[in-house]
Order: C-alpha cells, then sequence, then structure tokens
C-alpha cells in the first residue's frame, strides 16, 4: 500500500474519532470533576486542594481571664 493512501486512511480515522472523543469528554467530565475532588480528600490533598475557611487556631475561642505576658485582658 502506497504512503499516501496510509496517511489517508490515519486522517479519515482521526476525522471520525475526533468528534465521538470531545462528546465523552463533555458528557464525563463533569462526573470526572467530583470524583476526582473526592479522590483527593480520601488521599489526603483536600486542604491542599479545598483549603478550609479558618485556620484551627483561629477558630478557638480565646480564654477569657488575665493573659500569662502580665499584659492587661482583652475586653
Amino acid at each position: 500500500m502506497a504512503a499516501w493512501i496510509q496517511t489517508l486512511i490515519a486522517l479519515a480515522a482521526l476525522l471520525v474519532l475526533a468528534p465521538l472523543v470531545a462528546w465523552l469528554a463533555v458528557r464525563f467530565g463533569a462526573r470526572a470533576k467530583g470524583g476526582l475532588m473526592l479522590a483527593s480528600v480520601l488521599l489526603g490533598f483536600g486542604a491542599v486542594l479545598d483549603p478550609p475557611s479558618k485556620h484551627a487556631i483561629e477558630a478557638a475561642e480565646p480564654v477569657k481571664g488575665s493573659p500569662e505576658n502580665d499584659e492587661p485582658p482583652l475586653d
């Protein structure tokens, strides 16, 4: 078979398969996005991809009473 016929067959296959691959990517893209976030949380990458709104130290309530460094208490 001549080289130009092989190239022509490969281009025809690409023209047929490219829209099919694009349609499948659009169809399953939204589902994969949610699955990717769930997998990242389960693998321990959740804080990197979706950081918490407050750190644990900032979210803790301050201790009422006099501070330990001899400063006047905050009101």
